[in-house]
């Protein structure tokens, strides 16, 4: 029995109001620098849902350590919902990258983090963030500035 409902006007109908419900909630990009160990990042957050005093969010990473391969990484993060012009918010999440160009077998590891982003003016906002992370090898603390820009204004 073939299948009635078409599969690609629904799934674009839920990407689109996905999309739409996130941007009006503050989807936001932003791009950061860890400056000790020489790591750009470029990241999308994507705004869930809200509980309580808590905005809980979804946020993807790239990251490039400038004698490293890219890594990648997915966040979970927990927010102040209602923030005036500083946010603050604590994730854990795990993240995939390479040790070098010759090996291409995966490393795991998983982080645990800590910022606060400040408003400057309208979307537009400055972030500071230490993280906690550890693989099979080693474990480290980074620290991150960076830049963001939120859709929907002043979330």
């Amino acid at each position: 029995m073939k299948n009635w409902i078409p599969r690609r006007p629904l799934v674009s109908l839920i990407v689109l109001f996905a999309l739409s419900t996130a941007c009006a909630q503050g989807l936001s990009f932003g791009v950061s620098l860890n400056p000790t160990d020489l790591v750009a990042n470029a990241n999308v957050t994507v705004p869930l849902f809200t509980t309580g005093q808590a905005q809980h969010a979804a946020r993807a990473e790239v990251s490039y350590g400038f004698r490293d391969l890219p890594g990648v990484s997915a966040t979970y993060l927990l927010r102040d919902a209602t923030p005036d012009r500083l946010q603050t918010y604590l994730g854990a999440g795990a993240g995939v990258a390479f040790l070098n160009t010759t090996s291409i077998q995966p490393l795991l590891s998983v982080h645990v983090l800590a910022g606060a982003n400040y408003r400057i003016t309208g979307g537009l906002g400055a972030y500071g963030e230490v993280i906690a992370g550890g693989n099979g090898l080693a474990t480290e603390l980074q620290f991150a500035l960076g830049i963001d820009y939120t859709l929907g204004g002043d979330n």
